[in-house]
């Protein structure tokens, strides 16, 4: 008979119970599917309020773990997680001074915390999100993709242009202030003229 490593996760009744039973069966299913070992070994996860919750059932009112959970996940609801809409994207906006580099970046990081991402939704809140009058939002509006992935294969087309435009304009600044630089040295080094007729004798 396969020994049953306890699992070490607790839950206190503040988080998501449905993380909690997700990862409670994700250990599970590696030492046995019995239904009746699943319902004994539930209640060592369980401390604070969750404990004295599960003492608070009836005897003999449970017969299955899916029973178990179920109930569990109902009495602890309030503490599952907002679960976010493509339609918050919508107020991702990028910043006068963002660059499309760092906009795209934020945008993926609140993208891919949507559980059930609508990608053409996701690509009207990308294009609207833009800077008025840039260039990428520019091209996008002459489009008409439905999905985010080609979309991001476009803007880095964008980021490294604008990226290019940027080294070279920090070059040529560069290059006048040294130029500036040089022009102010000679200035220095030209004898300093005396006028005759100011001079004393």
């Amino acid at each position: 008979m396969t020994r049953i490593k306890m699992p070490t996760s607790k839950y206190d009744g503040t988080s998501d119970p449905d993380d909690h039973v997700a990862a409670y069966e994700g250990h599970m299913f590696l030492y046995t599917d019995v239904d009746a070992i699943w319902c004994k070994v539930f209640p060592s996860t369980l401390t604070g309020i969750a404990q004295t919750w599960f003492k608070s059932l009836k005897p003999g009112s449970i017969s299955s773990f899916s029973q178990l959970s179920s109930t569990f996940s109902t009495h602890f609801v309030s503490n599952r997680r907002h679960e976010r809409t493509t339609g918050e994207l919508l107020s991702v906006k990028q910043g006068a001074n963002e660059s499309l580099r760092d906009y795209i970046g934020r945008f993926n990081v609140e993208a891919v915390s949507i559980p059930r991402l609508q990608q053409d939704v996701a690509v009207l809140a990308l294009m609207t999100g833009l800077k008025e009058g840039s260039p990428f939002r520019n091209y996008l509006g002459r489009k008409s993709y439905t999905t985010l992935g080609p979309v991001l294969g476009k803007a880095n087309d964008y980021i490294r242009g604008e990226e290019f435009d940027k080294a070279v304009g920090n070059r040529e600044s560069e290059k006048k202030e040294d130029k500036q630089k040089k022009d102010k040295g000679r200035e220095s080094d030209r004898p300093e003229m005396i006028d005759d007729k100011s001079r004393i004798w």
